[in-house]
């Protein structure tokens, strides 16, 4: 089983590469489509697919695609950081906050750290669309100063977002 794992994985790779390097996303989605199709058991080809359309800047068919994971397999918090950062790029905050808590509450039971950061920016940046001042602030608190994403509407750094929130809230 150890080797067909591996294989999949292999296959996986290919096909991210084939819309990473290539730009051949119907290729890709493909390949992930007959894994799936092969191995209904199992969340890789799914999280494989989100990533696809995520990567192709289509985030509802990503959102869609991390949801099923995430209906198989609720324990990854990659999953709901991703979902959570691809709701904000879709503009939905409420359900970005939503799956970002879910990320930093899974990371805690976890002991999982890695994604925190970035979870809790992530959020900070949710709840400033929605004017959540107290919120987006006490989501800084967990950020290291010179932190910064890009989102599609552009770099966001917590300065800035800091700078909002307490000329606003």
């Amino acid at each position: 089983m150890e080797e067909g794992l591996n294989d999949i994985d292999n296959q996986l790779d290919e096909a991210y590469a084939l819309a990473a390097d290539g730009k051949d996303y119907i290729a890709a989605l493909s390949a992930c489509e007959a894994l799936i199709q092969d191995h209904p058991e199992l969340t890789a080809p799914l999280r494989k697919k989100a990533q696809i359309y995520a990567l192709k800047a289509d985030f509802r068919q990503a959102i869609d695609e991390m949801s099923k994971v995430i209906e198989k397999s609720p324990v990854q918090v990659s999953d709901y950081f991703f979902r959570g950062w691809w709701n904000l790029e879709d503009d939905n905050p409420t359900a970005a906050i939503g799956d970002l808590t879910n990320a930093i509450e899974l990371g805690k039971q976890s002991r999982d750290a890695y994604f925190a950061e970035s979870a809790h920016f992530f959020r900070a940046v949710a709840c400033l669309r929605l004017g959540y001042y107290t919120d987006a602030l006490a989501d800084c608190r967990h950020v290291n100063d010179d932190f910064l994403i890009y989102l599609r509407s552009g770099q966001v750094s917590k300065a800035e977002i800091v700078s909002e929130a307490m000329s606003k809230g």
